[in-house]
């Protein structure tokens, strides 16, 4: 498909999928499956790990002996043994090598070829050197090999060679059609010769073109949690709901300035909890308090807005930021009802102790100490940093925590006002950059850290928290 024979009016891949309702349903004993899952997938990569310990049966040593051999054999080989062989010289000594090697063998595939028996023996070297001595490698000999090309002198004679025999690489820019004719002399080529030309470029594009649209709308989904109300019931009961309608997602992208645009919305979301009384209908709202609500929907209105609203943008077609974040919540009412919070705890309540402290284990990001940059560092991050243009707006929800642990009329109950959050990116000065662009090194380092930081601007107001008698 080439989008230039409609005049860019259509995009390549437009696609649109509309799916009626979605349930998920979980109970305690498929929660409680889950969790053994993960455990054992944890004790079966510990095995894998001291399986090659394991002592064979024997029948003149007797368990504990055997049990003890192994523990012994474990711990010293996987723990102390390799920390000791870590300051041999012998292994300090293989492992400079390995990297002079690797080192020789990518400058070697940089600036010339190299022999199929190279390439095996670099790639054997990969396998045993770590990610970062490999990130080093290679762009060190990078930098050398591009040093290396740019000192080499160009002769009269290896550029009539060049120009006369073409000689260079498939991939050097110099040979890209696209790069040596302009769209119009292009054009004019490809017309003459009769040929229709297969234009995968994409610097032709406008940059309004949107290649791919693809659109997802998702009516209904419900989340059903299933336990026994009580100890003597033989059927499970739902003990929580939470419903999700007019779910929609939007994405596109343009190619002409690899951009993309991802839209998020949800219309509504609303949870229900157990019913007080004993004949409530299991597929049905019916006679089931209600525990997370919009605020909207308490007031009658004709244009109501979506619960939530997400825009995420690279390089947007106004050009005044490189990344785009919209962010806008409307207000939630929350109230506390004591027998569905006891009932999901029961429910998730593991059975018997786990470890599953591996499970748990979360990567999280360690923030720098901005006080040890050096002032060259903070200049380029001044130069090359990127615009974000960030918009979160989330209207005040409140949690209302009645007496005895359910809401009724007339009954004393605390209600906690979250507030107004806000957060957007605030302007900055464009005189202080020049600024600190031209002066010297020897300037106060606190104030060249003022200037790299960027802005923000957070407010959160109208907090409140209110006791009412009835």
């Amino acid at each position: 498909m080439k989008p230039h024979q409609d005049q860019f009016q259509r995009p390549m891949f437009d696609i649109k999928v509309d799916l009626d309702e979605i349930s998920l349903h979980i109970n305690r004993n498929q929660y409680l499956d889950l969790l053994d899952l993960l455990e054992f997938q944890k004790y079966l990569s510990i095995k894998s790990k001291y399986i090659k310990y394991q002592i064979k049966n024997d029948e003149q040593n007797k368990k504990s002996r055997k049990n003890w051999k192994f523990a012994y054999e474990a711990i010293v080989n996987e723990e102390i043994r390799p920390r000791f062989e870590y300051y041999k010289w012998e292994n300090i000594k293989a492992h400079l090598d390995r990297c002079r090697e690797y080192r020789t063998l990518h400058f070697q595939e940089l600036t010339g070829k190299i022999s199929n028996e190279q390439k095996q023996r670099a790639e054997s070297l990969e396998k045993k050197l770590d990610i970062f001595n490999l990130t080093y490698i290679r762009r060190s000999a990078e930098i050398q090999a591009r040093k290396k090309k740019d000192q080499e002198p160009q002769t009269w004679w290896g550029s009539v060679s060049n120009w006369w025999g073409g000689d260079q690489p498939q991939d050097n820019p110099e040979l890209d059609l696209e790069k040596v004719m302009s769209p119009e002399e292009k054009k004019r080529l490809y017309d003459a010769i009769g040929y229709e030309g297969e234009d995968t470029s994409t610097s032709t594009y406008p940059e309004t073109y949107i290649d791919i649209d693809l659109k997802i709308h998702l009516i209904m989904l419900n989340v059903n949690v299933w336990a026994k109300m009580n100890e003597n019931d033989s059927q499970f009961k739902v003990i929580a709901r939470a419903t999700i309608p007019d779910t929609g997602l939007i994405f596109r992208r343009r190619p002409a300035t690899e951009a993309i645009a991802l839209f998020v919305d949800l219309g509504s979301f609303q949870v229900v909890g157990t019913a007080a009384g004993s004949q409530q209908l299991q597929l049905s709202n019916e006679n089931r308090p209600v525990l997370v609500q919009p605020v909207n929907r308490l007031v009658s209105s004709s244009n109501q807005q979506k619960l939530l609203q997400i825009e995420f943008e690279t390089n947007p077609l106004d050009k005044t930021a490189d990344y785009r974040v919209k962010i806008i919540s409307q207000s939630l009412e929350i109230k506390y009802n004591a027998p569905t919070i006891n009932k999901l705890a029961q429910c998730f309540e593991q059975d018997t102790q786990r470890n599953l402290q591996g499970v748990k284990q979360a990567a999280y990001s360690r923030y720098t100490d901005v006080k040890s940059r050096s002032f060259i560092l903070m200049k380029h991050n001044i130069e090359k940093t990127k615009v974000l243009d960030i918009d979160i707006d989330i209207q005040p929800s409140y949690f209302l925590l009645p007496a005895n642990g359910v809401y009724q009329d007339n009954v004393a109950t605390l209600c906690m006002d979250l507030g107004h959050f806000t957060l957007k990116r605030g302007t900055t000065s464009s005189d202080s950059e020049e600024e600190f662009f031209s002066a010297e090194e020897e300037q106060d380092i606190e104030d060249a850290q003022e200037i790299s930081y960027t802005q923000f601007k957070l407010k959160l107001e109208d907090i409140q928290l209110i006791y009412a008698n009835q």
